[in-house]
């Protein structure tokens, strides 16, 4: 057991090794191509934000190890699917947040790049060293059985609610914190800003075509049950999502670092079980389970 768990910190830390290599060379990919860098916000601190990346990157390395250990699938597969996910969530998303939420520029294509490479690096990082676990079936040969779970007619609605639940659901747990957080943006403190409905709504239907777009390649590869697709699923997405950036925020007040920590919480576990819902069917071992739960309650 011990050596067991010697083994799978020696994995993490490669894996956060790759992920801080990536961004090096994106670094200096960005640089090359004269991409402006992103603005430091006002009062963050360059020494500690240099240890919290190191931090970020053992824990999000934790959470692809996790989460590529209960995926099926071969090296390409397994390794495009995990850095689509974590480019998509980590870079881009957290690009377009920082876009509309904020004053300064830490939106920017110099961060996309950075994130693109070291996504890539760590991905592949991942799959090669758990590789061997989990057999060699090719996505596409993945993608059948999955989209034959469900009639088409049953996959309109379905793929439209998909769609659909990233916005409502950052909207709901949005509208439940506005009265704690709503002075701090108006205030603009620490450069924040409050975008009008016709820039928010366009950009969450956006968020909501990329996230179902990044998440599906996962809910095709899982191996394991409704369960621990949702709880997994979950848990990556609130590290991917904001829950580190919100660890190494120190220049918010925190309050805001605490409220917005829970809502992305809240944010990501309800979007997992939507996502598990709609997407991924019971199965035979889960459907007895349940059964002989409701057989035992009757007895």
């Amino acid at each position: 057991m011990f050596k067991k768990i010697i083994v799978l910190c020696g994995k993490i830390v490669l894996s956060a090794l790759a992920l801080y290599a990536g961004m090096i060379l994106g670094s200096m990919l960005a640089g090359i191509a004269h991409l402006p860098l992103p603005e430091i916000p006002a009062g963050a601190d360059l020494a500690s934000l240099q240890q919290y990346l190191l931090l970020s990157d053992l824990v999000m390395a934790a959470s692809l190890v996790w989460l590529s250990s209960r995926m099926q699938g071969n090296f390409l597969s397994r390794w495009l699917g995990l850095a689509f996910l974590f480019w998509i969530v980590y870079g881009v998303n957290t690009t377009l947040e920082a876009a509309i939420f904020t004053n300064y520029s830490a939106a920017s294509l110099f961060t996309v790049v950075m994130n693109l490479t070291s996504s890539l690096a760590g991905a592949a990082t991942v799959v090669a060293l758990i590789y061997p676990v989990n057999g060699n079936k090719s996505f596409l040969n993945q993608i059948k059985p999955f989209f034959a779970q469900f009639s088409r007619r049953q996959w309109v609605w379905r793929a439209l609610a998909g769609l659909l639940a990233f916005p409502a659901v950052y909207y709901l747990f949005g509208s439940l914190i506005a009265p704690i957080v709503l002075p701090y943006y108006q205030q603009n403190v620490a450069g924040l800003a409050i975008p009008s409905l016709s820039v928010l709504l366009p950009v969450l239907l956006l968020r909501g075509v990329l996230f179902l777009a990044s998440c599906l390649p996962v809910v095709i590869a899982w191996n394991g049950s409704r369960l621990g697709l949702a709880l997994t699923l979950g848990c990556v997405l609130f590290i991917l999502v904001g829950g580190l950036y919100m660890l190494q925020a120190t220049w918010l007040p925190s309050i805001l670092r605490l409220t917005h920590s829970l809502e992305i919480l809240a944010d990501s576990a309800s979007y997992a079980a939507i996502l598990t819902c709609l997407f991924l069917k019971k199965s035979q071992a889960e459907t007895n389970t349940i059964k002989k739960l409701a057989l035992s309650k009757e007895v």
